[in-house]
């Protein structure tokens, strides 16, 4: 977990986005990376990862998948 928020914190002033951590004992837990309500694209998921039960395995996934979309969509982190 400390490893995703201190990424995140390094590079999140780059870009107009909102955080959103969840965790319900019927959902497990998400983390949603979403677009801020004045930009075009809110309402749209930068990512978006679900874990039934395992929060690190959670937000490994999310770590992953947003330097993956960094990679894609912004030519690197």
């Amino acid at each position: 977990m400390n490893d995703f928020l201190l990424f995140y914190n390094s590079i999140s002033h780059n870009f107009s986005w909102t955080l959103d951590i969840y965790h319900s004992s019927i959902v497990g837990w998400i983390i949603t990376i979403g677009y801020k309500p004045a930009h075009e694209m809110h309402g749209q998921n930068v990512i978006h990862v679900q874990d039934d039960c395992d929060m690190q395995l959670c937000f490994a996934k999310a770590q992953i998948a947003l330097k993956e979309w960094l990679c894609e969509n912004n030519g690197g982190y």
